[in-house]
């Protein structure tokens, strides 16, 4: 082809697109009128193998993100314009209407998106599903330390109307509209009459529980009420990782409408702090590296068991992601998320474990806002539990809502200093300061003020 003749196609190719993004954006003022002739949302309820999921380098898994980046914008019409063009490859998320055909109805169905209208919109949630949410939301339910951490940054405490009872009783004070909020019960046993009597637009779960949500959207969904299973906390009796918490963060903000220039502030301070931390602990060597070794019951009120984390627990995983050996990640004996062991166990695992006769064990109990327990008592109690075990033993305490919030960026520091503390002078990682940074820049009300950092974070020693 000579130089000429490929100008003129060029030049044509570019006609072609420019009137085809100028007929989607016609269409959009008739949008509605449409909708009844396209068979949207035929995948919903498709459960997507690993081989299908969207790019793992995007946070932002709704349909209609077709570069599959962080946010749905006019490059996304630009970009499924070039599929249908053939110089794009076609991704997953470019069937925005979810009928199973990527065509020129997905053009107008992101341009919708775009301009936040009345509509459903699809996306991928944390069982791997293909899922829905009506458009406008308005009024939402929602449970747990997770759920009221992530409305509270994401602003969308304002449309919170209902909460579940660990709200009610340990984090209504965030938030004035938690504080005014009515209580649907416990997260694995949901009141449906209560949301359904809320006229609610959206319940999302604070946590996967295997038995309730097998439940709830045959209850909620008949009567309009969508259920969505996006949560940064981590899941009972459901075999599912949820390392991405930065992912659900997204998620949620967008798919609730939330405060999204908010969210992308946290998200900026999030990555740089996750870059900063990774780069300077991936040179430890693998024989160098802390052992750490979680539990979720103290010796103060342990019955003769321990729960431990073990693989693929949410706090294991982002150790790992800063240079900490986690014992549950790899140990025979932690094969579970959770599992039960005695304290002769307990020993055992430590002795087999240690790292030059050394281990971190980190108590992760319910401190901080909720203040169910103390980390100090709980510490006292463990360190007096273990002190015949040949080892030695480094003390750790931390609020388990640290590692199911948008604060897990903070756990992760909080390993580093404690752990490495000169790499993270070198860097000049403090996770203190990060603490309190994090409540200046990002809560929705000055709870914040009256904490205490050693209700969150505690650092006990070597008793």
């Amino acid at each position: 082809m000579n130089a000429r003749r490929a100008l003129v196609v060029a030049v044509a190719v570019l006609l072609v697109l420019s009137a085809a993004l100028l007929y989607v954006r016609a269409e959009n003022g008739k949008l509605h009128a449409d909708a009844g002739q396209s068979d949207i949302g035929l995948t919903v309820g498709q459960q997507l193998e690993e081989d299908g999921f969207p790019s793992e380098s995007s946070r932002l898994w709704v349909y209609g993100n077709a570069d599959e980046d962080d946010d749905i914008d006019e490059d996304d019409i630009e970009y499924l314009l070039g599929v249908l063009s053939g110089n794009n490859p076609e991704t997953v998320l470019c069937d925005a209407n979810c009928d199973g055909v990527v065509d020129n109805r997905d053009l107008q169905y992101i341009q919708r998106i775009i301009a936040s209208d009345d509509m459903e919109v699809f996306y991928v949630d944390n069982y791997y599903r293909v899922a829905s949410v009506s458009w406008p939301v308005e009024r939402i339910a929602i449970g747990y330390c997770s759920g009221a951490y992530v409305a509270d940054l994401t602003g969308l405490a304002d449309k919170v109307v209902l909460v579940d009872e660990t709200i009610k009783s340990y984090w209504s004070g965030m938030s004035s509209h938690f504080s005014k909020a009515g209580s649907f019960g416990a997260t694995e046993t949901p009141n449906y009459e209560t949301m359904i009597a809320a006229d609610i637009d959206v319940y999302v779960v604070g946590y996967c529980d295997a038995n309730a949500d097998g439940i709830s959207p045959s209850r909620l969904n008949p009567v309009g009420i969508d259920v969505m299973f996006i949560s940064t906390a981590d899941n009972s009796g459901v075999d599912i990782p949820n390392e991405s918490i930065d992912r659900s963060i997204l998620m949620f903000a967008f798919l609730l409408q939330g405060d999204m220039k908010k969210t992308y502030e946290y998200l900026d301070w999030h990555d740089s702090l996750l870059e900063l931390m990774s780069e300077a602990t991936s040179m430890i060597p693998e024989d160098e590296r802390e052992a750490m070794i979680m539990t979720r019951v103290s010796a103060l009120y342990s019955t003769g068991t321990y729960s431990i984390t073990g693989r693929d627990n949410t706090n294991n995983i982002h150790a790992e992601w800063v240079g900490v050996d986690a014992v549950g990640q790899h140990s025979d004996m932690l094969s579970k998320n959770y599992q039960d062991l005695n304290l002769e166990s307990l020993a055992t695992l430590i002795m087999e474990n240690k790292r030059n006769g050394k281990v971190f064990l980190v108590d992760n109990a319910h401190d901080g806002m909720r203040h169910q327990y103390d980390l100090g008592e709980c510490l006292a109690a463990d360190s007096e539990a273990l002190s015949q075990v040949d080892a030695e033993i480094h003390y750790l305490g931390m609020a388990r809502e640290m590692g199911n919030s948008p604060l897990y960026i903070v756990e992760m520091a909080f390993y580093v200093c404690v752990m490495y503390p000169e790499i993270a002078e070198s860097i000049g990682l403090d996770y203190e300061k990060l603490f309190w940074e994090y409540f200046d820049m990002f809560a929705g009300e000055g709870y914040w003020t009256d904490l205490d950092i050693e209700d969150f974070f505690l650092d006990y020693g070597v008793a």
